[in-house]
């Protein structure tokens, strides 16, 4: 597996999940604008502005930025000095990211992240899943628990609100399921190392369970780790995974599948 350094790969999957978004304004669509400098510092390679957003929020402007053939969205602030991922939420819980998803990037699969689907609705071929879930099964690091036969494998980020939940959610059927944990470090430089401190731990479920719990743990993980850390997410974007949480999976006739967003016990045990 080719090896990254810490920020060729937190450039590359972070450009990836950019994952916050605005309502459009068709007026720039399609002119030639320059990067936000937040963004352009990185120095990602061919990466453009297609159109900019009015998000309806002060001081919070919004961008579509592609980079080769993936079309992602930041937020900045009102200068571009600073830029953001994640999700915004409304009032009433209302997810505005998700909405601005829908309504503006309807034809990338990133649209459909915070939903769970059925498989053929997942953006992935059959033939995507399987391929997938060969790479993950041969190459990926994760972390192992439960006692059950059926196997998972759950694409995961420390920092993303889901993958709590769907960690949560999977303490009631761990004696049902195995579920094999692949941490990636899709939101930034604090998710990157997290990542890395759950590979150097001598006991990786612990801390795993600390950090979905909203825990810290002291300490600089190793070069190596964010090595592992930066070879796991590369591997993930390059199968087309750019959110998380993800379960792939097979189910009782051997075929390979996708699952987008948390899954809740019984949705976990149905698989």
């Amino acid at each position: 597996m080719k090896h990254l350094t810490l920020i060729a790969s937190a450039v590359a999957v972070a450009s990836a999940l950019f994952a916050g978004t605005t309502v459009a304004n068709d007026d720039n669509a399609g002119s030639s604008l320059e990067l936000p400098k937040a963004v352009s510092d990185l120095g990602i390679p061919g990466a453009k502005v297609d159109k900019t957003f009015d998000t309806g929020l002060d001081g919070i402007n919004g961008w579509v930025i592609s980079v080769e053939n993936d079309t992602n969205v930041i937020y900045t602030t009102e200068d571009g000095t600073h830029a953001f991922i994640g999700m915004i939420l409304g009032e009433g819980g209302e997810n505005l990211t998700q909405a601005h998803m829908e309504q503006h990037m309807e034809n990338s699969p990133l649209a459909s992240m915070p939903k769970r689907a059925a498989s053929q609705d997942n953006g992935f071929t059959d033939e995507d899943e399987a391929a997938a879930l060969a790479q993950v099964e041969e190459n990926a690091f994760y972390v192992e628990e439960g006692s059950g036969d059926k196997v998972l494998y759950v694409v995961f980020d420390t920092q993303c609100g889901y993958c709590q939940k769907m960690y949560q959610e999977s303490r009631a059927v761990l004696d049902e399921v195995t579920i094999r944990w692949i941490p990636v470090g899709f939101m930034g430089e604090g998710s990157l190392h997290q990542a890395a401190q759950i590979v150097d731990a001598e006991n990786p479920t612990e801390v795993l369970a600390t950090f979905e719990g909203g825990g810290s743990v002291s300490g600089s993980p190793s070069a190596e780790a964010m090595n592992i850390v930066s070879e796991n997410s590369n591997l993930i974007q390059q199968l087309g995974i750019r959110s998380t949480p993800n379960t792939l999976y097979k189910d009782e006739n051997g075929e390979a599948h996708i699952m987008r967003g948390a899954l809740r016990a019984a949705e976990i045990r149905s698989l």
